[in-house]
């Protein structure tokens, strides 16, 4: 018995095949696109994504009212406006600037509608910290010349004021006026103090370089692909011959660093104390290069913290780049040797 021609079912079938194959590849190519644009979108607009998500985990976040909150909420965000006082001034200004770079928003550096949507604050502002011993054992005598400095055994705070302050990352002044009944040579174990809650920040995401300009005075942290993560103000050099320029790189990272007093460096001092001879000085907050010191390539050139920290922006330094004690540990943590560091004028 002859058998049925099977030719057009067999092509029936070939063109069901090929219209399935063409359906789920159509179906995988369209979910690829989709998945690409959405990762294209999360990418641009994570800044945006992220300060959302940070909001909505504090059921406690509000509106910011005033300069001093506006302070401490960008101190916490990672964008230092240099000591908090409450007062608004270039270093606030800088500090709105970089956070709106940040986060895609209209670069006025003012405080406007649009930072405000997206910069709260979270409960609790201020808080009451309870001196104990060891605060008390932080704080020492101060001395009175470099040759004094060298015979102690380690740079502490000069007073509890300017621990708690610095400690706040605050101004003393501003400190003091929020604790106006208090006498701070007359304080004991168990007293409170109140200050605002700035945890110290730390940079989540991997650094890949650090920018400082120093016609703006501020220095900046971003990531491979040019996110902003961090800003603060900087102190540079007093002559402008003394600034370097162009690329640097990250040579050493020192916590708790000693200072070499090297008077062929440090000849007006010298000459003014009869100083012959080189000397350590230990470290401690109130060491000359603060609590921080990170090394560059070219010689006796470092990123450093300071034991005045109010001045920091305002005043210039013998050559080096200074940071707030608490501007430099951040820093510190982020940065890699060999890390590069652009000095732009």
């Amino acid at each position: 018995m002859p058998k049925k021609p099977t030719t057009k079912r067999a092509s029936k079938s070939s063109r069901r095949k090929t219209q399935q194959q063409t359906h789920w590849a159509k179906h995988w190519l369209t979910r690829i696109i989709v998945v690409f644009i959405t990762a294209a979108a999360v990418s641009h607009y994570w800044p945006q994504l992220r300060s959302l998500t940070d909001v909505s985990n504090y059921s406690s976040a509000r509106a910011i009212n005033g300069t001093a909150e506006l302070q401490i909420a960008l101190a916490r965000a990672g964008f230092s406006p240099g000591s908090i006082d409450g007062a608004s001034g270039a270093q606030t200004q800088a500090a709105l600037l970089a956070y709106q770079t940040s986060h895609g928003l209209p670069r006025s550096g003012a405080f406007d509608a649009d930072t405000a949507q997206l910069l709260q604050i979270q409960e609790p502002v201020f808080t009451t910290r309870r001196l104990g011993t060891a605060d008390f054992a932080a704080v020492g005598r101060k001395p009175q010349s470099w040759r004094a400095r060298g015979e102690l055994d380690r740079m502490r705070y000069n007073s509890l004021l300017e621990m708690v302050a610095e400690q706040a990352q605050c101004d003393p002044d501003y400190i003091a006026s929020l604790n106006p009944g208090i006498n701070w040579h007359q304080l004991d174990t168990g007293n409170n103090v109140r200050i605002p809650h700035v945890p110290p920040f730390r940079v989540q995401q991997a650094a890949a370089y650090i920018q400082i300009t120093l016609a703006k005075r501020t220095l900046r942290v971003f990531s491979a692909d040019h996110r902003l993560l961090f800003h603060c103000p900087v102190s540079i050099a007093r002559r402008v011959d003394k600034r370097p320029s162009g690329e640097l790189r990250v040579k050493v990272r020192v916590d708790q660093p000693n200072y070499t007093f090297n008077p062929a460096i440090l000849t007006g001092t010298a000459q003014r104390e009869g100083i012959t001879q080189k000397f350590i000085i230990q470290p401690g907050p109130n060491n000359p290069v603060g609590t921080v010191w990170i090394g560059l390539n070219l010689p006796s050139y470092g990123i450093h913290g300071t034991p005045e920290p109010e001045k920091v922006g305002r005043t210039e330094s013998s050559g080096c780049f200074r940071l707030a004690n608490w501007n430099a540990q951040t820093l510190l943590d982020a940065v890699h040797v060999n890390m590069p560091i652009y000095v732009e004028p």
